[in-house]
């Protein structure tokens, strides 16, 4: 997939498969991409809803020049030991970094739900405070995820005035936009005698 949509995608999965007590019952969290406000009523809760805020350019991480790429892009097939980077065979020129911020909103009717749902994000897992990561299986990165702010919580109403319980994260994840990708072509023959082919010397 293009760029920002294998982040798009990955964030969503990192978030499946949440669940919370209501009781004796174990209810799942639904995951996805924002919607319609008037939607909120029609939907299943509680629910996370993820937000592609921004995307900008990281000058912290920037490189000139020709860049030997760390990891195979998309498409591109692993090297021998993948856990030498200094082995890979690919290169750039001038990538651009960038980092993409998401906003996830946690939704619930109850608010206990909303308790229980913020003290397992907060999980190295998911949106811890530090450290947290995001895998990238396109191109087999993981990638830093940083809390930027939140959990903020919130109580709101959707259209039929029922009340929401609501967390709000935001986070951002590091990405690239790469250009031309080359790949180095691997030395057959060494050649140990130089002859010139023409005498600089002649007589």
């Amino acid at each position: 997939m293009p760029w920002l949509r294998n982040e798009d995608a990955a964030i969503r999965r990192k978030l499946q498969g949440l669940s919370v007590k209501d009781g004796t019952v174990e209810l799942p969290v639904g995951v996805r991409f924002s919607l319609p406000e008037t939607e909120l009523a029609d939907q299943t809760f509680p629910l996370v809803i993820l937000e592609r805020t921004r995307a900008e350019r990281d000058p912290s991480r920037e490189w000139r020049g020709t860049v030997q790429l760390k990891y195979a892009p998309e498409g591109r097939r692993p090297w021998g030991d993948m856990t030498d980077p200094s082995a890979s065979p690919y290169y750039t020129r001038d990538p651009i970094p960038y980092l993409i911020e998401y906003q996830v909103t946690v939704l619930a009717r109850k608010q206990q739900h909303i308790t229980d749902l913020t003290g397992t994000l907060a999980e190295f897992s998911y949106l811890p405070a530090r450290f947290g990561y995001l895998e990238i299986p396109e191109d087999g990165t993981v990638r830093s995820l940083d809390l930027a702010g939140g959990p903020e919580f919130v109580t709101g109403w959707d259209e039929y005035r029922k009340r929401l319980f609501q967390a709000v994260y935001l986070v951002r994840v590091t990405s690239e936009v790469l250009g031309e990708v080359t790949e180095a072509t691997p030395v057959k023959e060494v050649i140990r005698t130089v002859h010139d082919t023409q005498d600089p010397w002649p007589t």
